[in-house]
């Protein structure tokens, strides 16, 4: 009787150069908070159970080697276990 949901793609996967998949995201970090990350904060405030990194970059580094927002953002200051 549960559901575990899921919120893809963190963070910008929505505003990839031209839309193209697994593209970079040139945005400035005041940009991405404003824009990419709301989804996230309401789904981490409403017990969204998993978070799936996005393939794509933010200003040319890869998402799922940005330490600074998955652990320190996502993990530290959103407490998203």
């Amino acid at each position: 009787n549960n559901v575990a949901a899921c919120a893809k793609h963190f963070v910008g996967d929505g505003g990839t150069t031209k839309g193209v998949n697994e593209n970079n995201t040139l945005i400035d970090m005041h940009g991405l908070l404003s824009i990419h990350m709301p989804a996230y904060f309401d789904s981490i405030s409403k017990g969204v159970s998993t978070i799936m990194v996005s393939y794509s970059s933010w200003n040319g580094e890869k998402m799922h080697a940005n330490s600074n927002l998955i652990t320190g953002f996502l993990k530290g200051i959103l407490k998203f276990k």
